[in-house]
């Protein structure tokens, strides 16, 4: 890649030769950013930088996130976060941070989510995508880029808009502001958004078509400014809700089951166990010898690196899921209509199928809900010292509470039915200081110094609306229990009792709940008994960042979940947790540029930083205590579930793996880190109209903690990327062409990601552990053209080779991922050795290698005013989104074409738009979720927007 990236650096010099001396600005209009936290031109600025105005944002019909991404190279967009260059978030569990710094007028917003969607993007002034680490000057998680959203702000003219637009899907929105100046030093502006559309995923379930919005925010904004001073407040109340197209980890539309196109609906419980095909079972419930095949039951040969196994589907309450480490749970899809799991199933089940609109069709329960209200502060206060100095001071308030109820499973079944709920609330407040120094003609400074404090609470639960007796009601331990315990005896006695007669571990070791343990019982109880910390020396008990761990089981007497901010969920919960994430950062940082000639400058720069953190999680969860084949079929026909030939009874809970009990789980923590970054820039200008620079540059993100998985290892450092930049800015043809390019290599060092690592306790754990390192070569062209005042032509094209370069190798010697989730090798059949998969030399997740758009907008002269017309198109090569690299996980490219035309008329006040996104009607993929054995290795994603068309009218009153 490095030869291939030289080689086109090289043919493109002929081409950036062309002669731009004497030139007259005059062509494309120059674009200000405020990149360097101080206004300059885009083509000045030293950054890899795609910047959208107000204009540009119109022209192009930027509306929503998708839209946004088509035109940013080298960049993806999911529903909630940011990748740009390969460097984003791969997880969204508490006690992590964003890889993308997002900041709104300045300053840093938590939630790229929320900040993407504010209003439609409408009012706004500038939007601006900086590629590449810029911690020297931002205080804050910008170790990939940083995007700025830039708001117009009141000016002392009167001004008002409408604007109204409807379309497919029931789309109806309107927008529109007022601009008042009140004083000759005061001004205000006022801004309504109402925003809805109906679903685009068809639910052949119970419920709404799935993926609507109905989006309502108020804004306002007052300035007060004179000749030496600036004041901005910004406030606004937001509330947003719709039907949720997405399950809990990604979307509910499924690709894959068992690596097929097939959703298995004749399964009370996936998973396999071991055969040996020669050797048969004497009947159903026979296992006296090892691994004997059962009558009836197909046998599964599988062939992973050579290594021939053979399996068959459990027997429910025969064979125990022993791979299961948690809670066991059915087959959600068992017994529910198999027309309707065809009719929502995509592809061969081998590879992610290429989609179209007509594809987007799922089954739920009809409970999928997203909502948050969102209210925020923002105060921008600059004070012109002198000519040559300027102070600025940024300070901010935001509180959200963000709740969802999302379809786990991805079934409309009403039997069974696994839902998940999510509640957080964020508040965050930012004190930021900054100087601009201009030391003389030759020599600037800027610096800053930054406090950030943010205190999240989550509460998450999986959960049976329909109280499935499995959880909501207390265990039935049994007859034979009953007779050695007594009838009447409590159900803790029962459960020991159960231990006892049948087998397995004493779960209530080393302290008990009476009932069911709930989130809070291992903190309040269980520290009181006992304190594991730094009781094995294994990080799950010991790791340096825990202050406090703590356990306690009890008997499974019907789901007891609490919330501490409910409210609390439905009979049938079987897994909750809530977490506390408290963080305090600091920063300081300087960038200063000299002029050493008309020709060559420099600049150099720095920032350190401090992260405080502070976390606790409280699990509780529905288990089994795991038996022998034997005893859990004595146990499950003691209990009634069963007959003694195995077959069900249709009366009684059947349990997969053996005696129910609950367990909770408390750990809490402290973290601090320390991080120094630099910056060296050298800018080389042989002409006013062309900008040459050289960069190195470093970044990172703060660690954190693996929240809500008990995980076994609960915290992780912090990463470090360093990116060394060519680049080249130009302006040709009398400014009517504009080039902008850039090389680059990232060296990016303990990369955050969050995979099934193995656990000291057995099994695997979902953790949290730093990829050694990986390496990034890239290329990225960014050009504009105007043939004629009336034509723009534009387009971007990116080449992205991110690769891991070391290999990654865990505390028990295992080389790289354990794939969990590979249908093609169970964990039941294979071990953790087996299953082993290399990193060293793959793809990095979540970033396309190619990436491309054009669009062109053509203005007509009519008698009337103008048209213009743009079409724009948008391709996006195939991406990975799983660390095991397989095709089950990989999304194929996709393209995108729009169409728009405008009428606008003479005076300006009035405009008319007519539009349509994707017009071949193609789906591409935004996420991807996969499950493991215990869910059939189910696949799923999150489908970008079927094709949709509209109108839209705007009227403009005053200046």
């Amino acid at each position: 890649m490095k030869k291939l990236t030289y080689i086109v650096c090289l043919s493109l010099v002929p081409f950036f030769a062309l002669s731009a001396d004497d030139e007259e600005r005059g062509g494309i209009e120059e674009v200000i950013v405020t990149a360097e936290r101080q206004a300059s031109s885009i083509q000045d600025t030293a950054i890899s930088i795609t910047a959208f105005d107000e204009n540009l944002i119109d022209d192009l019909n930027l509306r929503n996130q998708e839209d946004l991404q088509n035109y940013i190279p080298a960049t993806t967009i999911q529903p909630y976060d940011i990748s740009i260059r390969g460097i984003g978030r791969m997880f969204r569990a508490l006690g992590g941070d964003p890889g993308v710094g997002t900041y709104v007028d300045g300053a840093y917003s938590v939630d790229f989510g929320i900040a993407s969607t504010d209003n439609g993007l409408y009012d706004v002034e500038r939007i601006e995508i900086l590629r590449g680490p810029q911690g020297t000057l931002y205080g804050r998680n910008s170790i990939g880029g940083a995007v700025n959203f830039i708001t117009n702000k009141p000016d002392r003219e009167f001004g008002a808009e409408v604007r109204t637009l409807v379309g497919s899907y029931g789309m109806s929105e309107a927008y529109g502001f007022i601009n008042t100046p009140v004083t000759d030093h005061l001004s205000v502006r006022l801004i309504a958004v109402n925003r809805g559309r109906d679903g685009t995923v068809e639910d052949l379930g119970s419920g709404l078509d799935l993926d609507s919005y109905d989006d309502e925010n108020y804004t306002i904004s007052i300035r007060w400014e004179n000749d030496n001073h600036t004041f901005d407040i910004r406030g606004n109340n937001r509330s947003y809700g719709r039907i949720l197209g997405s399950a809990q980890g990604a979307g509910l539309i499924t690709t894959s089951e068992y690596g097929s196109g097939v959703r298995r609906n004749d399964l009370m419980i996936h998973g396999y166990r071991p055969v040996d095909p020669d050797t048969p079972c004497s009947s159903l419930t026979d296992r006296t010898v090892a691994n004997c095949a059962t009558p009836g039951y197909e046998i599964f040969e599988f062939n992973h690196k050579g290594l021939q196994r053979f399996g068959q589907f459990l027997v429910p309450g025969v064979d125990p899921a022993l791979f299961a480490g948690t809670g066991v749970s059915p087959n959600y899809a068992y017994g529910y209509d198999q027309s309707i799991l065809s009719a929502t199933m995509f592809g061969d089940g081998k590879s992610v199928p290429s989609l179209s609109g007509d594809d987007l069709v799922t089954s739920t329960n009809g409970m999928n809900d997203e909502y948050f209200g969102h209210s925020g502060g923002l105060i921008n206060y600059v004070w012109d010292v002198q000519d040559n100095l300027t102070l600025k001071y940024i300070g901010s308030y935001t509180d959200y509470l963000y709740t969802r109820i999302t379809d786990d499973d991805r079934t409309g079944n009403p039997v069974y039915d696994e839902q998940f709920h999510a509640m957080q609330e964020n508040e965050n407040w930012q004190n930021e200081i900054q100087v601009f120094w201009d030391i003389n003609d030759s020599w600037s400074f800027v610096g800053g110094l930054f406090e950030y404090h943010e205190e999240i609470d989550q509460d998450l639960d999986f959960f049976n609306p329909n109280g499935d007796p499995r959880y909501a009601d207390a265990a039935n331990y049994g007859a034979t229990v009953d007779a050695v315990a007594g009838a009447d005896a409590s159900d803790y006695t029962k459960m020991l009792t159960a231990v006892a007669v049948y087998g397995g571990t004493n779960p209530t070791v080393p302290a008990y709940s009476a009932g069911t343990a709930n989130a809070y019982s291992a903190r309040d109880v269980g520290c009181g008994v006992a304190s594991l910390l730094g009781l094995y020396g294994v990080p799950d008990f010991a790791d340096p960042a825990l202050t406090q761990v703590c356990i306690i089981s009890g008997p499974w007497s019907g789901e007891n979940a609490v919330l501490k901010n409910g409210p609390n969920p439905s009979l049938g919960t079987t897994f909750v947790w809530q977490t506390e994430n408290k963080t305090d950062a600091y920063a300081v940082y300087f960038q200063t540029e000299y002029q050493i000639n008309e020709t060559w400058a420099i600049t150099l720069g720095g920032s350190y930083s401090e992260d405080e953190k502070d976390a606790e999680e409280n699990l509780v969860q529905y288990n089994e205590a795991e038996l022998t084949s034997a005893n859990l079929l004595a146990y499950n026909v003691a209990t009634g579930a069963l007959n003694a030939d195995g077959t069900p009874t249709g009366t009684g809970v059947i349990r997969f793996k053996g005696i129910p009990y609950s367990r909770s789980f408390y750990r809490s923590m402290h973290r601090e880190f320390e991080e120094s970054n630099y910056r060296v820039n050298v800018d080389y200008s042989p002409t006013d109209n062309v900008l040459w620079y050289l960069s190195s540059t470093t970044g990172h993100r703060a660690g954190g903690f693996n929240l809500g998985f008990f995980s076994a290892f609960p915290s992780y450092d912090s990463e470090k990327v360093t990116s060394t930049e060519l680049g080249h800015k130009g302006s040709y043809l009398e400014n009517t062409l504009q080039i902008n390019a850039s090389i680059y290599n990232y060296v990016y060092e303990n990369i955050h990601g969050q995979f099934a690592a193995q656990s000291f306790l057995g099994g695997t754990s979902t953790s949290v552990i730093g990829y050694p390192e990986a390496e990034t070569d890239g290329l990225e062209l960014e050009v504009i053209y105007m043939p004629q005042p009336n034509w723009l032509i534009g387009g971007n094209y990116s080449y992205t080779d991110a690769r891991y370069s070391e290999e990654l190798v865990d505390a028990f010697g295992n080389i790289g991922n354990i794939d969990t989730n590979n249908p093609n090798a169970p964990g039941s059949l294979y071990t953790i050795k087996e299953r082993e998969v290399p990193v060293m030399g793959r793809r990095m997740e979540r970033i396309p290698e190619n990436k491309m758009s054009l669009y062109s907008n053509y203005t007509q002269e009519v008698s009337s005013g103008t048209i213009d017309y743009l079409v724009g198109y948008s391709w996006t090569d195939s991406i990975l989104w799983d660390d095991a690299g397989l095709p089950l996980d990989t999304s194929p490219s996709f393209s995108r074409l729009d169409l728009k035309a405008t009428w606008k008329n003479n005076e300006g006040d009035l405009d008319v738009m007519f539009f349509i996104n994707n017009v071949t009607d193609k789906i591409g993929v935004r996420n991807m979720s996969n499950d493991d054995e215990t869910q059939g290795f189910l696949r799923s994603l999150t489908p970008t927007l079927p094709r949709m068309g509209g109108i839209s009218f705007t009227k403009r009153f005053g200046g």
